[in-house]
C-alpha cells in the first residue's frame, strides 16, 4: 500500500526529477485476458512486448529499457496497474489495484513517455482515491485497519496500549444491556451498573482519543465502524466533534469477530465505500448546479481566466481541442484559437489539455463516475467548475 511517505517522495523528488527519465503505465490487471494470455510463439508477457516495443521508439537509452523489462517480466504483479519511473541510475516503482483517471490502458495496454516526469496520472489517482479507516470493534479487542487504493492493511500497533484486562473488563460492562444504559435489578446492582457505566464512558472516552490520534497519523479523512448497532453508535457520540463528522458508515461486524481477516474488512466495507463515493460526487453536481458553470467550452475559458478552482470531469473524457502550441490556448473553435496563436493550431487531446491546464492555473480536479459522469454529460455538457468569483 502506498504510504505517506511514497505519496511525499513522487511530489516532491520524481516530478521534478531533471530527466530525463521513463514514465511507463503499464495495465497489469491478472483477470484480463490482454495482460494473460501469451501470443503464439512468445515467452514474454503481452505487456511486456509492448513496451519493450514502446521503449525502443521512444528512444529511451538500453541500460534503462533492460532494467524495466527485467522487473515487467519477473516481477509477480498482484495489481491493476504498474507505474514505473526510471532513469540511467534510479527506478520507482507503484503498483496500484485500481485504473487511472484520464490514462486508457484498455487498447495499448501501457502509456509512456521519455524526457520530462509524467506523473500526473499517478497524482490524480492519488488525490481521487480517499483514504479510509476502519474500526472493528469487538469485546475481545478493536482492530483499526487503512484501505486506500483499493488495498487493505491492518494497523498493527492500534490500541496496543489498552491493558488486555480492559478488554474483559468490557466485555463484563455488557450482561445484555445496551452500551451506555444500566441495567435495572435492585439498589446494589444498580451501583455496580452505574460504576460500570462510568467506567466504560471513560474507556470508550480513551478509545475515541486513540481512534482520532490515528486518523491524523494515517491521513484518513473518512471512517468507517463495523460492531454491534448499539456499541458503534454510542461509541460515535463520544468521538471528538471533528472525528465524529468523519464517519460515513456504520456496519455489522463480519463474521469472525475480532479475528476477521483483512480480506472479509475490505469486502464489507466495499459498498459502503463506493456509496459514499457516488454520494459525495452527487452533492458536488449540485453545487455546481446552484453556484458553477457548465459546458466544454464555457468551463475552457473561465479555467484559463483563472477562475474556476475546481474542475468537475469524467474519469475519462473523450474527444480534441484545439490548442496553441506557443501560448498554450485552447477552445473547441480552431479558429478562435488561431486568431490569438503566433502558429499553427494542433488538435491534442481533452482530458490531457484539461489536466495541464487545471495544473497551469491552479485548479483541483474533481472526478466523476457512473450515473454521476452521464448526468454530467447530459446536465452540464460534459464538463462543470466551481467558480472563485
Amino acid at each position: 500500500m502506498i504510504g505517506k511517505e511514497e505519496v511525499a517522495r513522487l511530489k516532491e523528488e520524481i516530478a521534478f526529477h531533471p530527466g530525463p527519465l521513463l514514465s511507463l503505465y503499464v495495465a497489469t490487471n491478472p483477470a484480463d485476458p490482454n495482460v494473460t494470455d501469451y501470443s503464439a510463439g512468445s515467452k514474454s508477457k503481452p505487456y511486456v512486448i509492448r513496451a519493450k516495443d514502446t521503449m525502443k521508439e521512444l528512444g529511451v537509452p538500453e541500460g534503462v529499457r533492460r532494467r524495466v523489462l527485467d522487473r515487467l517480466e519477473h516481477d509477480v504483479i498482484g495489481g491493476r496497474t504498474r507505474a514505473l519511473f526510471a532513469s540511467e541510475d534510479e527506478m520507482h516503482v507503484y503498483d496500484l489495484n485500481v485504473d487511472l483517471p484520464v490514462v486508457d490502458l484498455a487498447s495499448g495496454g501501457l502509456e509512456a513517455r521519455w524526457g520530462e516526469p509524467y506523473v500526473l496520472p499517478l497524482l490524480l489517482a492519488l488525490d481521487e482515491y480517499e483514504r479510509y479507516a476502519v474500526v472493528v470493534l469487538d469485546e475481545e479487542r478493536w482492530r483499526l485497519f487503512e484501505i486506500y487504493l483499493g488495498e487493505v492493511r491492518e494497523v498493527a500497533d492500534a490500541f496496543r496500549a489498552v491493558d488486555p484486562g480492559q478488554w474483559r473488563r468490557l466485555a463484563e460492562a455488557k450482561p445484555g444491556t445496551p452500551v451506555g444504559v444500566a441495567a435495572r435489578g435492585g439498589s446494589g446492582r444498580d451501583r455496580f451498573d452505574r460504576r460500570m457505566l462510568a467506567w466504560t464512558h471513560r474507556f470508550y472516552r480513551q478509545l475515541a482519543a486513540e481512534t482520532g490520534g490515528w486518523l491524523e497519523r494515517l491521513g484518513a479523512e473518512r471512517l468507517i465502524l463495523m460492531g454491534v448497532p448499539e456499541e458503534t453508535s454510542y461509541f460515535v457520540q463520544l468521538l471528538p466533534k471533528a472525528v465524529r463528522e468523519r464517519v460515513v458508515a456504520q456496519l455489522p461486524l463480519p463474521a469472525g469477530g475480532s479475528k476477521v481477516a483483512p480480506a472479509e474488512v475490505l469486502a464489507a466495507a466495499e459498498e459502503a465505500i463506493a456509496a459514499v463515493e457516488r454520494r459525495k460526487e452527487a452533492e458536488l453536481l449540485q453545487r455546481v448546479r446552484e453556484e458553477g458553470v457548465w459546458g466544454l467550452e464555457q468551463v475552457l475559458e473561465d479555467l484559463q481566466l483563472g477562475r474556476v478552482y475546481a474542475l468537475v470531469m469524467p474519469w475519462r473524457p473523450e474527444g480534441e481541442v484545439w490548442v496553441c502550441p506557443e501560448t498554450g490556448y485552447a477552445s473547441l473553435d480552431e479558429a478562435k484559437v488561431a486568431a490569438v496563436c503566433p502558429g499553427r493550431p494542433e488538435r491534442r487531446d481533452l482530458a490531457q489539455t484539461l489536466t495541464e491546464l487545471a495544473g497551469l492555473f491552479g485548479a483541483r480536479i474533481e472526478f466523476v463516475r457512473g450515473d454521476n459522469a452521464s448526468r454530467l454529460n447530459e446536465e452540464f455538457g460534459g464538463l462543470a467548475g466551481l467558480k472563485r468569483w
